[in-house]
């Protein structure tokens, strides 16, 4: 009974929705200051810089947005709309079970575009306010839910930036759409290739070019961030194979060497090298603001009752 009677009063208060401040420049006002924020500390209950808990990052970066954002990650996420995982849009919370219960919600990071978020981390590989990528095996696995919080924003559907815009595999200049990569625009990978051409919601769409540290290219058509449809892959050693790729694979049969290459030619979003693909542990999240809030809320009920 000690946690079902505030738990309760939680959910009176908090409701199934949040009211929106209106619409507002996403980029601007949410991911460009979210960005901007990496590198800081991680510190239990902080809702304000230089450090942060997940859920006081949230709450730091939408406070002028969302007023009446709960301030416990459970508790956000039951506010707003729930959103499929393959549905995110910049500026959606995400939610994880990231302790020893995989069933109840301890964790919120920032979905910013390309499969990346960035949140304050308590315990693991990254540790303080961090991008990572949301199909890393640890928050894969551990992901719980989404929620879109936020109003429609009021900046043109297509913008342009020559300023760099991080994401978890690199560095991004080019069109936007809602702050994710679409149009014509340039990325430079973290591991030092690079990709130049045709993006559509943050992925390589359309035409362009992929060049690999070791000299070799790739240019012709992409879909949904892979080889598919003509193109050319050219090896380091300079010969060139002419085919057609289908999501990634080239299809008909290797036989020169430029084929062998390419048909195990893979861009650097294929490499599972991040350091969430192997950690194992639990990440506390804001789990002690959350059983803190609900001893002081039970106090409360018993002073009352």
């Amino acid at each position: 009974m000690r946690r079902l009677i505030p738990t309760a009063t939680v959910l009176l208060l908090v409701g199934t929705g949040v009211p929106n401040a209106g619409a507002f420049d996403l980029s601007a006002e949410i991911l460009q200051p979210a960005r901007a924020l990496l590198g800081s500390g991680y510190c239990r209950g902080s809702a304000a810089p230089p450090c942060f808990d997940c859920s006081g990052f949230v709450t730091y970066l939408y406070r002028d947005h969302v007023p009446r954002l709960p301030r416990i990650s459970r508790d956000m996420a039951r506010t707003g709309t729930p959103v499929n995982r393959d549905s995110l849009q910049p500026g959606d919370l995400v939610f994880f079970a990231t302790g020893a219960d995989r069933t109840t919600i301890s964790h919120v990071a920032v979905y910013v575009g390309q499969n990346s978020i960035i949140h304050a981390i308590s315990d693991g590989p990254n540790r303080g306010v961090a991008m990572t990528e949301l199909s890393s095996r640890y928050w894969r696995t551990r992901y719980a839910a989404a929620r879109r919080v936020l109003a429609a924003s009021r900046a043109p559907d297509r913008d342009e930036t020559d300023a760099p815009m991080e994401f978890a595999r690199g560095t991004y200049r080019g069109d936007l759409k809602n702050g994710e990569p679409h149009g014509r625009g340039t990325l430079e990978l973290t591991n030092g290739d690079r990709y130049q051409g045709d993006f559509l919601n943050g992925q390589f769409h359309g035409r362009g070019t992929y060049l690999w540290t070791s000299g070799a290219t790739y240019e012709g058509s992409f879909a949904n961030g892979a080889f598919h449809g003509s193109g050319t892959y050219t090896a380091t050693s300079g010969s060139t194979t002419r085919g057609t790729w289908s999501n990634g694979e080239l299809t008909g049969t290797a036989a020169t060497e430029a084929d062998h290459d390419a048909v195990r030619a893979e861009t650097y979003f294929d490499v599972a090298d991040s350091p969430w693909e192997t950690f194992d542990g639990i990440v506390t999240g804001d789990f002690e603001a959350w059983f803190e809030a609900e001893q002081d809320a039970f106090e409360v009920w018993k002073e009352n009752n």
